[in-house]
C-alpha cells in the first residue's frame, strides 16, 4: 500500500491554509450550486407567468370579439317584440275651485281662456260614455237631417263642449253660473232620487234633462249618484203602463207625461243602458197612440176636436229624442211626419196657434215653439220656419227683458217658457242673429241668479208663479231647469243649420195683437 502513495513530495499532511482555501472554494461551490436552480427556476416561472399573461390577455380580447359578434348576429335575426300598448290618459284634475261670480262681465271671454274656466267649474269627465269625435248610438247613421244623426248629442262631451262654447260665444261666468245651477239641483233632490213636490214627474224630467244636456250621466263623478237615482225613477214610471198617462196634473198630463218619455229618451241615448229602451218605447208608443188625428195634441191626449199647440210641444221634442236614441216603435216615423205636417200647415204670417179653435191669438211663446220644433224634427229649411225666425229675431227680441210682461195672456207672460224656446231657436240660426242674442240673454241670467243658485221667474203674476202646484220648490225647480238649460245651449245641440239671410226678402209684417185673454197653463 505504501508503494502506491509514494511520491518524493507528498507529506501526508495539509497544512492550515490549504484546508482553508479547499473549504472556502467548497462553499463558493456549493453556494453557486444551490442558487443557480432557484434562480432559473424563478426566471421560468416568471417568465411562463409573462407569457401567459400575455396569452390569457389576447383569449380574452378574441373571446370578447366573437360574443360582440353573436349577440349582433342574434339581434338582427330575432324579430322586434310587440311594441306595449299605449298607457291610459291620465285622468283629469276634479277640484273645483270656487270663484266669484262678477254680475257684470257680459262679454264672451276670448278663446284662451273659456276652456281653462270650464274646467275649473265642472267635474270633468262628466259622461264617461261618451267619445269625442265618436258617434254614440253605433247604428243610427249620420245624415243631413238632425232627426237622423246620432251625433246631435256629440258636442256634450268634456272636449267638444269647450270648443261649442268657445265657438258659439259662451262666457265662463254664465257657465259658472249653470255650475252653482247644477249643484243647487243636486242639493235640492228628494230623498227618493224625485224633485219638486207638486209635479214630481215633470220636475224630476226637467232636472235629468238638464244634467243630460251638461253631459252627465250615471257615471260622472260629481253628479252620478244624483243622476242615476233620477233616471232610476224615470225607468219606473216608464215600466208602469197602467198609470199612463204619467203625471199628477190630470187632464194636463200630457206636458208631464211628454217629459219623462223626452228625459228618458235622451238618457237611452246618453247611457246606452238596455233596461231603459223598454220604458222609453212604453212612454213614446203611447205618445204616438195618442196623437191629435190633425198632427198636435190635446190635453188629456185627446184626439179628436180642439187641439192645442203648447200641449203638443214637449211630446214633439221627445219624439225627436226616441228617434235620436234609436227608438224602434212602429208608429214612431209616421207620428213625426203628421206632427211636421201640421206645423207647416198651421203657421200663419206671424206665428202658430195656441188652441186650434181660436183663430186670433198668434202668441210670441207659440211662435218659438214652433220654430224650434220645426227645426229640431227636420224641417229647418221650410219657408214657414225661416219667416217666424225672422219675427223672433227683429221682434221678439224687444221682449228679452227680465221683468213682468203681463199676465199670462200677455206676450211673452210666460217669461222663461218663452226664453227657453226662443233662445234655442235663434241659436238654430246662428250668425249675427245668434251673437246679439247671446249676448242679452246670457247677461239676464248671470245678473237674476240667487247667490245660492236657483232661479225664480219674473213672471210674479202670471202662471209661472201662482198655480198652487208650482209654488215654492216647483217653481224652484222649473225656474232654475229652463235657465240652465239655456246656458247648455252651445253644445246641447249641434246647430241644425245657419240660415243666410237673402237681401231681396220682403219686410215681415208686423205680429197681430192678441184678441183676447185665455188660461194658459204650460202644466
Amino acid at each position: 500500500m505504501s508503494e502506491d502513495f509514494e511520491d518524493d513530495n507528498y507529506t501526508g499532511v495539509l497544512s492550515q491554509e490549504e484546508l482553508l482555501r479547499i473549504q472556502e472554494e467548497y462553499r463558493k461551490t456549493k453556494l453557486k450550486e444551490t442558487l443557480i436552480g432557484p434562480v432559473i427556476s424563478t426566471f421560468c416561472h416568471i417568465l411562463l407567468i409573462l407569457l401567459a399573461s400575455l396569452f390569457k390577455g389576447e383569449t380574452k380580447a378574441s373571446n370578447a370579439n366573437v360574443e360582440v359578434t353573436q349577440k349582433m348576429e342574434e339581434i338582427v335575426e330575432e324579430p322586434p317584440p310587440p311594441p306595449p300598448p299605449p298607457p291610459p290618459p291620465p285622468e283629469p284634475d276634479m277640484e273645483t275651485e270656487t270663484e266669484t261670480v262678477n254680475p257684470e262681465v257680459t262679454e264672451t271671454i276670448e278663446v284662451e281662456d273659456v276652456s281653462t274656466e270650464i274646467e275649473e267649474i265642472s267635474d270633468e269627465p262628466p259622461a264617461a260614455d261618451i267619445m269625442d269625435d265618436m258617434e254614440l248610438i253605433s247604428d243610427v247613421k249620420p245624415s243631413t237631417s238632425p232627426l237622423q244623426s246620432a251625433k246631435m248629442f256629440s258636442a256634450r262631451s268634456p272636449n267638444a263642449k269647450a270648443t261649442a262654447i268657445r265657438k258659439y260665444g259662451g262666457s265662463a261666468v254664465a257657465q259658472q253660473s249653470l255650475g252653482k245651477a247644477l249643484d243647487w239641483l243636486a242639493k235640492n233632490q228628494n230623498p227618493d232620487g224625485t224633485w219638486g213636490n207638486g209635479h214630481p214627474h215633470s220636475m224630476t224630467s226637467l232636472a235629468i234633462l238638464t244634467y243630460l244636456a251638461h253631459g252627465e250621466t250615471g257615471k260622472s263623478k260629481r253628479y252620478g249618484s244624483v243622476v242615476s237615482k233620477g233616471i232610476t225613477n224615470l225607468a219606473k214610471w216608464g215600466n208602469s203602463t197602467s198609470s199612463f198617462p204619467l203625471g199628477n196634473a190630470k187632464e194636463r198630463n200630457v206636458y208631464e207625461h211628454a217629459l219623462v218619455a223626452y228625459a228618458l229618451s235622451e238618457a237611452y241615448a246618453m247611457t246606452g243602458n238596455f233596461n231603459l229602451k223598454t220604458p222609453m218605447n212604453n212612454t213614446i208608443r203611447f205618445i204616438c197612440n195618442n196623437q191629435h188625428e190633425n198632427g198636435a195634441f190635446m190635453y188629456g191626449y185627446k184626439t179628436r176636436g180642439d187641439s192645442n199647440f203648447s200641449n203638443a210641444c214637449w211630446n214633439w221634442q221627445s219624439m225627436k229624442a226616441a228617434k235620436v236614441a234609436g227608438c224602434d216603435v212602429p208608429e214612431l216615423p209616421a207620428a213625426i211626419e203628421k206632427s211636421v205636417a201640421h206645423m207647416k200647415k198651421s203657421a200663419t204670417s206671424t206665428g202658430f196657434y195656441y188652441r186650434l179653435e181660436n183663430k186670433g191669438k198668434r202668441d210670441p211663446s207659440m211662435r218659438a215653439v214652433g220654430v224650434l220644433c220645426m227645426q229640431l224634427l227636420g224641417a229647418q229649411d221650410d219657408p214657414a220656419c225661416r219667416r217666424l225666425g225672422d219675427l223672433i229675431v227683429k221682434e221678439d227680441i224687444n221682449l228679452l227683458r227680465w221683468e213682468e210682461h203681463g199676465k199670462h195672456s200677455a206676450p211673452a207672460g210666460f217669461y222663461l217658457y218663452w226664453m227657453y224656446y226662443a233662445t234655442q231657436a235663434v241659436f238654430q240660426r246662428g250668425g249675427s242673429d245668434w251673437n246679439k242674442w247671446n249676448k242679452i240673454f246670457q247677461k239676464q241670467l248671470i245678473e237674476n241668479q240667487h247667490p245660492d243658485g236657483y232661479w225664480l221667474s219674473p213672471a210674479t203674476k202670471g202662471i209661472e208663479t201662482d198655480r198652487n202646484a208650482m209654488r215654492e220648490i216647483d217653481n224652484k225647480v222649473y225656474s232654475t231647469t229652463l235657465c240652465a238649460l239655456q246656458l247648455t245651449v252651445y253644445y246641447r245641440y249641434l246647430p241644425s243649420s245657419v240660415i243666410k239671410k237673402s237681401s231681396g226678402n220682403k219686410k215681415a209684417a208686423t205680429p197681430k195683437k192678441a184678441a183676447g185673454e185665455e188660461d194658459i197653463d204650460i202644466f
